[in-house]
């Protein structure tokens, strides 16, 4: 059975841009799943089927949705996560994509397949399909990454070892043969060929956006700030972030408690991860919990609300930080950020102010930022330079005409042109 597709909006597409279809396989899609690269890929394929092409997306879901929607004018294939070991999983969930992507191209009508992680990289080459590469992110390291810190017996340590070995092959199989690779930062672009040596395959930095229609500054900032129950005089930090290792929130915890209680702080930290208990611990053990809360995870529909209550967004991100969609969407609901100087996290805050910036994985740095914002030693980015700066650099139009142009590269005797 052929799979449904939406309608075409009237008057979208530009008589430059053809029709075309995109069909994208991914590990999740936002808000099925919650995650930056979920929402990357859902605004880039939301963004096409709004131009006015067909793009479905296929991934693996909870079996409490429909195995088929339309949502936004794009298709969604969903198919049942697998529930065992990881490598079960793995061969279970490359045979279900397989299907769906050979049902998908049955009808042989020209195609561009965006890998979007390399999970899924058996897949297009059990079906011999012509693919794009979207790295949002190295599957080896970040794995690495979320076990440190972990207590881990010598039997799980060696099988973590093997395990990261064998995604770094599967990831840079996909990278080789992949005929071109959409990256989302300059960092990406210059690691990939530290990571993967002797890569070969062409590369094109896409950037990231925001939605600047949901993300966007209050009209009344004071009665907002006061539904969140934040005082008046209280300045308010916040971190979003994945509860894990590797996005600094321990260092922040640590450096923010030896801010002095004259300073009316606070800090809240929203989201979920395996690093709650531990941090919480850390909370309570520093005697700050009067100060420094655990939101827990935050519903989409409200995290334009809070960026917009906090006085300041922190990133303290140790390492692997591809783009960072907190620092912009911060941005366009009027709220500066300060960050580390780690991954792309530059490439976003230095435009605006070089100052915003603290070395990576350095306490002291932190509570010296912290301490001189506290102080209004630091003077941070208006609310309207900040809203400002993310409407002119970050829309969603470059990435999606990334994709768009990428089209040619999967279809044999056709040019490809880079704009």
């Amino acid at each position: 059975m052929k799979p449904a597709e939406p309608p075409m909006p009237a008057s979208v597409v530009s008589e430059s841009v053809l029709r075309r279809r995109f069909i994208f396989l991914t590990l999740g899609y936002h808000p099925d799943q919650a995650g930056g690269a979920f929402r990357y890929v859902a605004e880039v394929a939301e963004g096409l089927a709004t131009r006015g092409h067909r793009v479905h997306v296929v991934y693996p879901s909870a079996v409490s949705n429909p195995e088929q929607e339309v949502r936004h004018q794009v298709n969604l294939h969903r198919f049942p996560e697998a529930q065992g070991f990881f490598a079960s999983n793995w061969i279970t969930e490359n045979r279900r994509a397989a299907s769906h992507l050979k049902a998908l191209l049955s009808d042989a009508s020209p195609s561009l397949v965006v890998l979007c992680h390399a999970f899924f990289y058996p897949s297009v080459r059990h079906t011999r399909t012509a693919f794009v590469s979207l790295f949002t992110g190295p599957w080896a390291h970040e794995f690495r990454f979320s076990r440190t810190g972990t207590s881990r017996s010598a039997l799980a340590r060696v099988v973590d070892r093997l395990a990261a070995f064998c995604m770094h092959q599967v990831e840079g199989s996909s990278l080789r043969n992949a005929r071109l690779i959409l990256t989302i930062s300059d960092y990406y672009v210059r690691s990939l060929t530290s990571w993967h040596p002797g890569l070969k395959t062409s590369m094109v930095m896409m950037s990231g956006g925001v939605n600047l229609n949901r993300f966007t500054a209050p009209s009344d900032r004071t009665e907002l700030r006061q539904r969140w129950g934040v005082d008046d005089r209280t300045f308010l930090f916040l971190a979003v972030r994945r509860l894990d290792a590797r996005m600094g929130l321990s260092m922040l915890i640590q450096a923010f408690s030896k801010l002095p209680a004259s300073s009316l702080a606070a800090l809240w930290i929203a989201g979920k991860g395996p690093e709650r208990d531990a941090l919480q611990s850390q909370i309570d053990r520093l005697k700050q919990s009067h100060r420094i809360r655990l939101q827990g995870f935050v519903p989409e529909a409200q995290l334009p609300e809070l960026y917009a209550a906090a006085d300041c967004t922190v990133v303290p991100s140790l390492a692997l930080e591809g783009f960072g969609l907190v620092l912009v969407e911060s941005l366009a609901c009027g709220t500066p950020v300060i960050g580390a100087d780690s991954g792309a996290i530059p490439e976003v805050l230095s435009p605006l102010d070089h100052a915003l910036l603290f070395p990576t994985g350095s306490e002291p740095a932190l509570h010296q930022i912290l301490e001189r914002i506290c102080s209004l030693r630091l003077s941070l980015p208006t609310r309207t330079a900040c809203r400002t700066f993310a409407e002119s650099q970050f829309r969603w139009d470059k990435p999606i005409r990334a994709v768009e142009v990428a089209f040619p590269h999967a279809q044999p005797g056709e040019s490809a042109q880079h704009s």
